[in-house]
C-alpha cells in the first residue's frame, strides 16, 4: 500500500510541475557611449533611446544592464568605455537593425556590438 501511494504522489508531483521548454533566438547588443567629440551619452540620453526607438518596437519586453567594455577602434586605438546592454528574446531582424542604426545616427558611434544566439524559454 505505501509504494503504492508514493507512485500516485510521484504521479500527482509531476503533473503539478510540468513545464514547456522552447528555444527561441536571442539578441545582445552592446552599445558604447562614448562620443566622437569626447562626451558620453548620458543616463537620461540612454532612457530616451529606450522609450523612443527600442520600446515601440519590442512592446513586449527586453532586458538592459550596465557593462564596462574594452575595443580596438578603426585606428588601432584601444578604448574603454561604459556600456549599455540590451537583450531580446525572440527579434524581428528588421527592428533590431533599426535599433543599431538609431543609436550610430543619433550618438555618432562607429559601430553596435550585436551578439545572435538562441535561449531556452520555460514555460509553466
Amino acid at each position: 500500500m505505501k509504494q503504492r501511494t508514493a507512485i500516485i504522489a510521484l504521479v500527482f508531483l509531476s503533473a503539478c510541475t510540468l513545464q514547456t521548454f522552447v528555444e527561441k533566438p536571442c539578441d545582445t547588443l552592446y552599445f558604447g557611449t562614448q562620443k566622437p567629440d569626447g562626451g558620453v551619452v548620458s543616463d537620461a540620453e540612454w532612457q530616451q533611446f529606450l522609450a523612443a526607438v527600442v520600446t515601440p518596437r519590442f512592446p513586449d519586453g527586453f532586458t538592459t544592464w550596465e557593462g564596462n567594455g574594452q575595443w580596438r577602434d578603426q585606428k588601432g586605438v584601444v578604448e574603454h568605455e561604459r556600456t549599455h546592454i540590451l537583450q531580446i528574446v525572440d527579434p524581428r531582424e528588421n527592428k533590431v537593425r533599426e535599433i543599431i542604426e538609431a543609436y550610430r545616427k543619433q550618438f555618432a558611434q562607429e559601430a553596435v556590438l550585436r551578439l545572435h544566439s538562441h535561449v531556452g524559454v520555460v514555460f509553466r
